[in-house]
């Protein structure tokens, strides 16, 4: 076949284009430089890889190529970005755990020890032009992703991990993109997380009930329990799951072992629970112990020690107990055997089926110092680091829990859990006191992007004022005595109806006010969520209580915008592409109010058009 000339000088350009782009492409991220301290050398070697998903993959390999074990002290990696910012460029850090580190966005003039993550950080040069760095996974270091001196630097404790001669490891995972969608960004980054970590469909299920902890705290009984069951009963939709919280054990780690106040046990519970036809959910603490616990008093030398060989002890004050904590050593196995047979006995003899496994970031030494004058631990293993470690706890009880089971991690950093758990709590917990509401509302949506990861659980529903309380209610700090309006409970029940896929109330409900439970009764009654955007995220996150104010999210084929008013004065939202109903809102301050989508277009054509740019 001939061409004409002109033909063959339009082929010519246009390869020429295209060579032009994958040059480019091939040299976009360029003077990548490793640093690592070590008390022997370590040889790093780097790798680009252009992956199919639009990703850039910086691949690094660690090695020993000299005659003697070393250890690795700290690693540090440059990323130069080449294009052009200033002091006003803004970047978005994201939410590494549901409390601390939680997503925050700031111009580079004014980054502070705030601006880092173990997700990802993203520049936004201009509108549609993003430049992102993260990390995929999450096994043997905790990656710190920040921006200094115009470039991406990640850096990790390289807490002693030892390398024989001849041993090489991988760094963790980082990807590089450039990309002209924010949400798209984080979307596709959310399933190259869970490719990486091989995970499949998640748990299609959606729980709705009740639970101890935000009224009762550490202290309740039975009959608080069954009490609150009893109107749970009465509510006229029908509940799943109920769920006991902490302060059920005697002592922090005696977790086959059950305090006097609760006559038969969480078996006896567990037996009312299972013939109404619901889920029992028990909560525990899976990396703590207590010095004054039979299994420290027993067994020491399953929890960690410090640099001269004494048991770990991190004293807490708390309003009805004096904690004593010790933190278990998942490098050795007979920790590992034990708290899989608290989590068998839970399952086999108690009847449990949902986990709530918390202070997961106590597995975590540098989560776990704090401001002790600590110097380093002492494991049974010490040649592996402390997220070796917690992978090792997570197996043993994923296995126990089993495929059956329910497993939800809460306090965690999200990262290392990854690929062990069914769900994740996102957010930090709820308390009944309005200024809870909007930083809670921030942290657990600026993680819609993990919804391909774990299911993602916002924590309970809560409508009390003082006036629904007794003298049983919680004397935690900040849990009692509130004046919490009835409009602004229900911005947060009307939030958590709009993400994930749990629906639980944590009130009284034998004191709660009937106009308190019918709004609480709405929301046990709204479905799973599949997926939610926090429409004008990069509008707000400069601070933890700087609330998104939109919200778009899906239900199966239903689609949903939520405007949430935080501030004391009266807004009007004007969003057209909405529809009709979304033209003119008029919302008083402290108000919300949700829209269900009666036209055609899709999920990801409205997020296009209603999200800030």
């Amino acid at each position: 076949m001939k061409l004409h000339h002109l033909s063959w000088l339009v082929l010519f350009f246009i390869l020429l284009n295209n060579s032009t782009i994958l040059a480019k492409n091939s040299s976009d991220w360029t003077g990548i430089t490793i640093d690592i301290k070590a008390n022997y050398p370590v040889t790093a070697t780097q790798k680009i890889e252009k992956q199919k998903n639009g990703f850039t993959r910086l691949k690094i390999v660690l090695a020993n190529d000299g005659k003697q074990p070393l250890t690795i002290e700290q690693i540090s990696i440059c990323i130069p970005v080449i294009e052009n910012t200033s002091n006003e460029t803004e970047a978005l850090f994201g939410g590494s755990d549901m409390w601390r580190n939680t997503v925050i966005l700031r111009k580079l003039g004014q980054l502070d020890k705030k601006c880092t993550s173990n997700f990802y950080a993203m520049l936004k040069l201009s509108e549609g032009e993003y430049l992102f760095a993260g990390s995929l996974s999450w096994r043997i270091f905790l990656p710190y992703i920040t921006i200094k001196n115009g470039a991406f630097v990640i850096t990790s404790n390289g807490e002693n991990k030892q390398l024989l001669p001849g041993q090489k490891i991988d760094y963790e995972q980082i990807v590089l993109s450039r990309n002209t969608n924010w949400v798209n960004q984080l979307d596709q980054f959310g399933a190259a997380i869970a490719k990486e970590n091989k995970i499949g469909k998640l748990k299609d299920v959606t729980y709705n009930g009740w639970a101890t902890w935000d009224y009762y705290g550490r202290v309740f009984t039975a009959d608080d329990v069954n009490q609150n069951m009893d109107q749970l009963n009465k509510l006229p939709l029908k509940t799943n799951l109920v769920q006991v919280d902490g302060g059920w054990w005697p002592e922090r780690g005696d977790y086959t072992l059950v305090h006097n106040k609760i006559p038969g046990g969480i078996k006896a519970i567990g037996a009312r629970v299972r013939a109404e036809g619901k889920m029992l959910g028990l909560h525990f603490d899976g990396f703590r112990g207590d010095a004054k616990s039979e299994i420290c008093k027993t067994h020491p030398e399953y929890f960690l020690h410090d640099q001269d060989g004494k048991l770990f002890v991190k004293t807490q004050e708390s309003p009805d107990h004096k904690l004593e904590h010790t933190f278990f050593d998942y490098s050795h196995p007979g920790a590992r055997a034990y708290i899989a047979s608290c989590i068998k006995n839970m399952k086999e003899n108690w009847g449990v089926s949902y986990f709530k496994i918390d202070f997961m970031c106590n597995g975590l030494d540098d989560f776990i110092k704090g401001n002790n004058k600590l110097i380093s631990f002492k494991a049974y293993n010490p040649g592996i680091t402390s997220v070796e470690r917690f992978r090792l706890g997570m197996q043993a009880m994923r296995d126990a829990v089993g495929p059956d089971g329910y497993f939800l991690g809460c306090t965690a950093v999200f990262g290392p859990t990854i690929g062990f758990v069914d769900a994740m709590r996102t957010g930090n917990d709820i308390n009944p006191v309005y200024e809870s509401f909007g930083e809670r509302a921030l942290s657990n949506s600026s993680n819609f992007y993990l919804k391909s990861v774990f299911n993602l659980d916002p924590d309970y529903m809560v409508a009390r004022a003082a006036e629904d309380e007794d003298a049983t209610v919680s004397i935690e700090d900040r849990k009692s005595g509130g004046t919490l309006s009835e409009n602004e409970a229900k911005m947060w029940v009307d939030f958590v109806s709009l993400y994930g896929n749990i629906r639980l109330n944590s009130d009284n409900l034998t004191t709660l006010r009937p106009e308190r439970k019918a709004i609480i009764m709405a929301g046990l009654k709204t479905p799973k969520i599949d997926e939610t955007v926090p429409l004008d995220l990069w509008l707000h996150a400069t601070e933890k209580n700087d609330a998104i104010e939109l919200l778009l999210s899906r239900s199966g084929k239903k689609i949903y915008l939520g405007i949430f008013n935080w501030s004391d004065k009266a807004k009007e939202y004007s969003l057209p592409e909405f529809g009709k109903s979304a033209t003119k809102v008029q919302l008083e301050g402290r108000h919300s109010v949700i829209i269900k989508y009666e036209g055609n277009k899709s999920f990801q054509q409205l997020c296009q058009k209603l999200k800030s740019k």
